[in-house]
């Protein structure tokens, strides 16, 4: 029997043998000096053991490949007190919200991939950043 806990509530799954979590969260953000921001969180579904230089690499080149407008601004490795990993700038153009700034963070914790990714509307591109990036200094693991 393997449990899976939400927020709201648990699930017991009979006769599981293995288990893989994908989950995707997607939480909208409004900071107190108006910014509007998108916080994805997301387990992506890691297909190879080259480790995360490789899957920030084919992560790019298919948004590169998909999106319209796309345009890497950045890509370094990066410390948080509690975990390291890669961090990406990029911008490209969204059919529903426009031009969009993407602030994201990928990591390993465990043999977990996780991405924290923000994004926003160009005119919140300054606050977006420094939103991520304090939110990522409080990251702990558990």
């Amino acid at each position: 029997m393997s449990s899976y806990f939400t927020n709201e509530a648990a699930l017991d799954f009979p006769g599981v043998h293995s288990l893989l979590d994908l989950t995707r969260h997607c939480i909208e953000v409004r900071t107190e000096e108006g910014a509007e921001l998108q916080l994805v969180i997301e387990r992506p579904r890691v297909t190879s053991t080259a480790g995360l230089a490789a899957s920030v690499e084919a992560s790019l080149a298919e948004r590169r490949r998909s999106l319209r407008g796309f345009e890497l601004l950045s890509i370094t490795e990066r410390e948080y007190p509690d975990v390291s990993g890669m961090e990406i700038r990029v911008t490209y153009i969204d059919k529903e919200r426009g031009p969009l700034f993407v602030h994201e963070f990928r990591c390993l914790i465990e043999r977990t991939e996780l991405v924290y990714q923000c994004s926003c509307r160009m005119p919140f591109a300054s606050a977006c950043d420094t939103w991520l990036m304090t939110t990522l200094q409080t990251l702990r693991r558990r």
